[in-house]
């Protein structure tokens, strides 16, 4: 794409609501009887939708969305003061050895020493491991990366929302030194189980519309950096309108990850002409990795793109329409950029949000699922069926039955393996007390407990070299 100076959304539905001006009631009155929550601020856009039904269905999906949100404002205190608490409770000692719940779930922090850079899995055992490290503080992740992983830690951010008022977005950059080339490793944060802001960026299932990309996730946007273009204090919901220009004056106080991150590259990638750069995350952190490419697309970042070597994701969500993932397989194919998506197990994240015909969010490209016997394989790009929607109803329910039952089973099978598996496999694949109880809590609830970094560590470590070697990471 040729450089663009700006780039402006062409339609939008914004949904993150302003807690200083959102409440239930105001929400359900805007939502159920106007289209508007301004003269000038528009809510909803029907594009695409015909049947007066499907537009009812769509409002109500958008009306969830909100309520869930401001749902998540308002116990935002007394989820960071249960964190508090309980973090306090498993930790004891300094903040380079204090650890995040997740942390403590899998307490791995060695890399693998039989896994050597010339193994088709080393990068993507390496990225697994940064997006599980970018859950801990900054002191915590320096240490491990510079005395354990004996790499060099560039440094930890704390990027600032526009939207929201506050930073809500963190990511840190390391680096590996090669004889024959560097690898810069920029690792996004997921989603904090107790950090709101986290979920109510997940829950936003909004989409804004760039000109020439298509349809992407509002949340995941405002997450990487989206600017605002509009203060509209009359907004009862919060500023709506945002934009991508391509130069910014970027505050220090408030760093914009995109910005911030694509400066620091340029400066570090200009001192090494021969390094080379991969982008990863887990959960959250997954769309802000494929993101981040697309902006630097759609700004004509030329240089850029040819020296990202690959982006890894993890439990990733769907970020974008059709044409978005059109834009984003002729922008990798071009650059040579090797993309993986790395699905485990009944993970429920990779499912969201929905990707029917009223949502419109879809995967673009292949994926990799791995079982619970972490054997993995190469599955096909999401179609949209089109046989009959009463068929296709028919075939959601009796597969969600199925589903039902299977993932039960396999979540004890699941908790079986982690009595055992330190005793198979080698102590360095032991599983905790805390983790054993998630995984039987994970019973009722297996797609929730799929989605922790556990076993797409296992995945990477124990999965054959032949299955990232004949992968078509160009989707």
């Amino acid at each position: 794409m040729d450089t663009i100076q700006f780039a402006r959304c062409s339609s939008h539905v914004s949904l993150l609501p302003d807690k200083h001006k959102a409440t239930f009631k105001n929400i359900l009155k805007h939502f159920c009887f106007s289209h508007e929550i301004s003269n000038n601020t528009k809510v909803l856009d029907h594009n695409n939708i015909s049947e007066k039904k499907n537009i009812y269905f769509h409002r109500g999906m958008i009306l969830i969305s909100m309520l869930i949100q401001l749902l998540l404002i308002n116990i935002s205190k007394p989820l960071k003061k249960f964190q508090t608490l309980l973090e306090d409770f498993l930790n004891n000692g300094d903040s380079d050895k204090y650890m995040s719940f997740l942390g403590h779930s899998d307490i791995r922090l060695d890399l693998d020493k039989d896994i050597k850079l010339e193994d088709a899995r080393y990068y993507p055992a390496l990225s697994i491991m940064a997006s599980k490290l970018a859950y801990e503080n900054e002191a915590f992740i320096k240490s491990a990366v510079t005395n354990r992983w004996e790499m060099e830690f560039v440094g930890f951010y704390n990027f600032y929302n526009e939207f929201q008022h506050k930073s809500t977005t963190q990511a840190f950059i390391f680096q590996q030194q090669n004889i024959d080339n560097d690898m810069i490793i920029v690792t996004f944060r997921g989603t904090s189980m107790f950090v709101a802001d986290d979920w109510s960026t997940d829950f936003d299932f909004s989409w804004i519309k760039i000109d020439g990309m298509g349809k992407a996730h509002m949340g995941f946007m405002i997450a990487l950096g989206l600017t605002k273009f509009s203060n509209n204090e009359h907004d009862l919901l919060g500023d709506f309108n945002g934009c991508w220009p391509k130069e910014i004056q970027n505050n220090k106080e408030k760093p914009l990850a995109y910005y911030t991150i694509r400066e620091k590259l340029k400066e570090m990638l200009a001192s090494n002409k021969n390094a080379k750069f991969i982008v990863t995350g887990h959960s959250l952190g997954a769309p802000l990795a494929i993101l981040f490419p697309s902006i630097l697309a759609l700004h004509g970042e030329k240089e850029l793109l040819d020296r990202l070597e690959a982006v890894y994701t993890y439990g990733q969500p769907r970020v974008g329409d059709e044409e978005f993932g059109l834009f984003m397989k002729n922008c990798l194919r071009r650059h040579d950029i090797k993309y993986y998506r790395i699905v485990y197990g009944y993970d429920i994240v990779p499912k969201l949000p929905f990707d029917n015909t009223l949502m419109t969010f879809k995967h673009f490209g292949k994926s990799i699922h791995f079982n619970s016997l972490y054997h993995g394989k190469i599955v096909d790009e999401e179609k949209q069926s089109e046989y009959n929607i009463v068929l296709r109803i028919m075939k959601r329910v009796i597969v969600t039955l199925i589903n039902f039952v299977v993932a039960r089973l396999n979540a004890v099978w699941e908790v079986i393996r982690g009595l055992f598996i330190g005793y198979v496999k080698g102590p360095d694949y032991r599983e905790g007390w805390l983790l054993i109880f998630l995984r039987i809590t994970g019973i009722l609830v297996p797609c929730f407990i799929n989605h922790f970094p556990q076993d797409y560590v296992n995945s990477t470590r124990l999965m054959s070299q032949d299955l990232f070697v004949n992968y078509d990471a160009f989707t």
